[in-house]
């Protein structure tokens, strides 16, 4: 998740569906007024300024303060910690007033110094916070704090949909952070036991109250239980021990549909992509002939055209997702290019242009102009059920072009090793948790200087003319304040996805959620948190 803008590799830790030995109590007692769930792992970090996976964001989006609060229903930005903000004519100026009378979890004051502190810090180059990157020039912008209740924030240039960014800056005591246990927010880490789980307490000094004049938030805590079994996951929803689910493979979604319907709520396509992409980068240690297969860009189309993804859709999904040809769902109404041509699909087109590459067919072995077979594995992580059958349904499709492809599966860590730092794998197969509509939330993939610009992370400079174009486009739409200019930019770059193919996009898979009856207040949302996002206002049936 990757996070109120960013976009984030995500994975599900499932376990397969069958045989499952379930406990007998939840990881902790629940306390009463206590909300629960669970997360698939450890946070990697509470320091909210230092979010990159999707369990530390379920616990910085629980405990932060922040300026401003994307609304994932209404999908506008509203006032939390600011009361009001304004935005200069040239869009490089930002101006806050925040709310009378705010104080910290701990009681102490909060003012437009602790602000100021926190802004500095997430765009400090020492902090290397990921939400920086959004800044575009997190290097050129500056704040002040001209008096207690004002913070000013100049940026070198306009950034589109700036305001978003606020979303997931938490805001800290002014040198003294506190990796969630002093917070702003609703909510503030309390006890974390390994691997067993985060239990998170009320911040009786929440700012947010309803209509009537009650303090949010309504629940006394929040525990998060590290349990890496749907399985036996819905076993326990079902018992209420759990209030919801807020993301479930299909697999499982039929599973507890056929169980207690009732519990289910299919919320249609979400913004989420699943893709496939080849490892381009220089410094991978593969043999140099197979980088110049992932090179070229008729080698990735002709892989794009051979596969099945109705296929995937209706097998690996179960009819729970959409066959995918760009980054940008087609539920994102405003932003998704309808005009998108994407390669002729098709085994034979795969296989004309492999041969007018250079790739020969010796028997049922696809060779290089060199002789060298065409094999390579294609990695995925452990225990997601459709990304393993979308694996598979792939290794087919391929072997129909004479491709040997070896399906391989690794537990997160070793996965994220492979990907992240030693760069010795040749295919993956993950998803891409995008949980904002906004493109400009999609900079840290799509800028090539990016360490998540995956196919070929982190390069000094473009290594190709589309990938330089792309940069421009990305840098463009971030900065133009014209709609219909960004519009036209973002329909480029996804047309230059899809002829170069460096993600091989295959589905949308819908957003499948699970709510416990006794929860009220929930409003169920595409974006994520899809279940949660309005924390503060959810509290179980009956308690106090």
């Amino acid at each position: 998740m990757l996070s109120a803008r960013r976009i984030l590799i995500v994975f599900s830790a499932l376990l397969p569906i069958g045989p499952a030995t379930i406990g007998a109590a939840q990881a902790a007692p629940r306390q009463p007024g206590e909300l629960a769930w669970t997360i698939g792992y450890d946070p990697k970090t509470f320091d909210p300024a230092k979010v990159d996976d999707e369990e530390s964001e379920t616990v910085r989006y629980l405990t932060a303060g922040v300026l401003l609060r994307f609304n994932r229903l209404s999908q506008k930005v509203e006032p939390e910690l600011a009361q009001a903000w304004s935005i200069s004519p040239d869009r490089k100026t930002i101006t806050f007033s925040l709310r009378p009378g705010l104080e910290f979890s701990d009681g102490s004051s909060l003012t437009a110094r602790d602000v100021a502190w926190s802004l500095r810090r997430v765009l400090s180059p020492v902090t290397a916070a990921p939400v920086a990157e959004e800044f575009v020039s997190p290097a050129g912008v500056t704040v002040d704090a001209p008096n207690d209740k004002t913070v000013i924030v100049h940026l070198p240039q306009p950034v589109i949909a700036i305001e978003k960014v606020f979303d997931e800056i938490a805001i800290e005591p002014a040198g003294r952070p506190s990796e969630g246990r002093v917070t702003s927010g609703p909510f503030v880490v309390a006890d974390y036991r390994r691997s067993l789980y985060v239990r998170l307490h009320r911040n009786p000094h929440f700012a947010e109250k309803d209509s009537s004049g009650n303090p949010f938030p309504y629940a006394t805590g929040v525990r998060l239980d590290i349990l890496e079994n749907t399985e036996q996951e819905i076993r326990l929803l079902q018992r209420g021990d759990y209030d919801l689910i807020d993301s479930l493979p299909p697999d499982y979604f039929e599973l507890l549909r056929k169980r207690a319907p009732a519990l289910v709520r299919d919320l249609g396509p979400s913004l989420n992509t699943e893709q496939m992409w080849f490892n381009q980068a220089p410094s991978s240690p593969l043999p140099a002939w197979e980088r110049e297969w992932f090179q070229s860009r008729a080698f990735r189309v002709a892989v794009s055209q051979a596969i099945h993804r109705s296929d995937l859709a209706r097998i690996a999904y179960l009819g729970h997702a959409t066959p995918a040809y760009s980054f940008i769902s087609p539920a994102n109404t405003v932003w998704y290019n309808r005009s998108l041509a994407t390669p002729r699909t098709g085994l034979e087109a795969a296989k004309t242009g492999l041969a007018a590459a250079g790739f020969r067919l010796q028997g049922t072995v696809l060779t290089d102009a060199a002789g060298h077979p065409v094999k390579f594995s294609l990695l995925t992580n452990t225990g997601n059920a459709a990304r393993e059958k979308m694996a598979t349904l792939i290794q087919q499709d391929l072997a129909a072009l004479g491709m040997q492809v070896t399906v391989v599966t690794l537990d997160f860590p070793a996965l994220i090793e492979r990907l992240m730092h030693t760069q010795d794998y040749e295919a993956c197969l993950l998803g891409i948790e995008n949980v904002d509509p906004e493109p400009n939330a999609m900079m840290n993939i799509w800028l090539s200087s990016s360490p998540n610009h995956q196919w070929n992370p982190s390069e000094k400079s473009p290594a190709t003319p589309w990938e330089a174009e792309i940069d421009r486009l990305m840098n463009l739409q971030a900065a133009s304040a014209m709609d219909s200019e960004r519009k036209q930019a973002i329909d480029r770059v996804q047309q230059i996805v899809a002829d170069q193919q460096p993600f091989i996009y295959l589905v949308y898979p819908n957003a499948l959620v699970a709510v416990s009856p006794k929860l009220l207040g929930v409003q169920p949302a595409v974006l994520e948190p899809r279940l949660t996002w309005n924390i503060e206002q959810l509290r179980i049936q009956g308690a106090r």
